[in-house]
C-alpha cells in the first residue's frame, strides 16, 4: 500500500482552484440570483428580506464576524470568501506549521517556546500578549478605570457585539449611537438600541433618499441620505441590542448613473446634512475603496 504525500503547495494555490466567488446561494431557498450578503458575518447570502427574516433563527448561532477574513478582505477578497465558506479562522503556511512543531521540542524554535510562537501567529484571532508590567501611575490609572467600569455595570452581550463591529479606515465612521461603512455596492449601518428594546418597538422608515429610525417615540437616526438607495432591495433586522441595516446604493459599481464613475459612488457621509467630523475627508475616495469587496451579483435594475 502506498500513502499519498501531503500537499506542500503554497497557501494561495489551495483555494485558487475553487471558484468561491461564483457559488453563492440563498441560505434559505437556494436561489442564486439577486443576492444580498449578511452585513454581520459576511458569509451568508439571501435573495430577499423575507428569506433573511425567515431563516434568522437558524442562521443566528453561526452569524459571527471573522476578524481574520475581515482584515484581509480589502487586499484578498477571494481568499477571505474562501475562509468564510469553509469556516476557517486562519490558515497557516507550511513553514508556520513547521515552526510550531519545532517550538514544541527541547530548545524551541530559535530559542522561542510554543506559547511565544503561537502568540506571534494567532494575534489576529485570539491575542495572547506577554504579561505586562506597570509602574505606580499605570496601576493607579488602571484602578480608576476599573472603578468607572464597575459603576457602569457589567459588559453586556450588546456591548460585546457593538465592539466587534469594525469600520475600515476611510470607508465609514463611528458616530454617537451608530456606525456605518461602505463598499462599491452597499452601505452598512449599525444603530445601538436602548437597553431592553424589543424589535416591535423599532420603527424603521426607508425611502429612496431618506432614513428614519425611531424607538418608542425617540428618534435615534433621521435625515436625508448622502445619495439615493434601492429601497426595496435594502434590508434591516435587530439582534443583541443592535439594528443592522444594509442599503443598496442606486449609483453603484455595474449600475452607474449617467456620467458617473466608480469615484462618484463613494459616500463621504451617511446623511447629507453631516458636517465636520461626521464627514469623511475629501475630495476623492481613498484608494482602498476601489479594491474593497463588493457584491458582484447584486440586484439588477428593473
Amino acid at each position: 500500500n502506498q500513502r499519498s504525500e501531503p500537499s506542500h503547495a503554497p497557501m494561495a494555490s489551495r483555494y485558487e482552484e475553487e471558484d468561491v466567488l461564483s457559488r453563492w446561494e440563498c441560505e434559505n431557498c437556494g436561489a442564486t440570483e439577486g443576492l444580498l450578503r449578511c452585513s454581520r458575518c459576511h458569509a451568508a447570502w439571501f435573495c430577499s428580506l423575507k428569506c433573511h427574516k425567515a431563516y434568522w433563527p437558524f442562521h443566528k448561532s453561526a452569524c459571527k464576524p471573522n476578524n481574520f477574513a475581515d482584515a484581509i478582505e480589502h487586499q484578498e477578497p477571494k481568499f477571505a470568501a474562501w475562509m468564510r465558506r469553509h469556516g476557517k479562522l486562519a490558515v497557516l503556511q507550511d513553514d508556520e506549521v513547521d515552526r510550531l512543531e519545532r517550538s514544541s521540542k527541547p530548545g524551541g524554535w530559535c530559542g522561542l517556546g510554543r506559547d511565544e510562537v503561537m502568540a506571534s501567529m494567532y494575534g489576529m484571532i485570539d491575542p495572547a500578549p506577554a504579561a505586562p508590567t506597570y509602574d505606580a501611575l499605570m496601576v493607579a490609572t488602571h484602578e480608576q478605570q476599573e472603578a468607572i467600569a464597575k459603576q457602569a455595570g457589567p459588559i453586556t452581550a450588546a456591548d460585546k457585539a457593538w465592539a466587534e463591529i469594525m469600520v475600515p479606515e476611510g470607508l465609514g465612521l463611528t458616530a454617537t449611537g451608530f456606525k456605518w461603512k461602505q463598499n462599491l455596492s452597499h452601505v452598512d449601518v449599525f444603530v445601538r438600541l436602548p437597553a431592553s428594546t424589543t424589535p416591535k418597538q423599532v420603527n424603521v422608515q426607508l425611502t429612496p433618499s431618506s432614513l428614519s429610525v425611531v424607538v418608542a417615540g425617540d428618534v435615534l437616526l433621521q435625515g436625508r441620505l448622502a445619495a439615493d438607495i434601492k429601497m426595496d432591495d435594502s434590508t434591516w433586522y435587530c439582534d443583541q441590542g443592535i439594528l443592522y441595516l444594509q442599503l443598496l446604493k442606486r449609483n453603484r459599481k455595474g449600475h452607474y448613473s449617467n456620467g458617473s464613475t466608480a469615484a462618484s459612488t463613494f459616500w463621504f457621509s451617511l446623511l447629507a446634512s453631516a458636517v465636520g467630523i461626521d464627514r469623511l475627508p475629501g475630495p476623492y475616495p481613498p484608494k482602498c475603496y476601489y479594491t474593497a469587496v463588493y457584491d458582484a451579483d447584486d440586484l439588477t435594475d428593473s
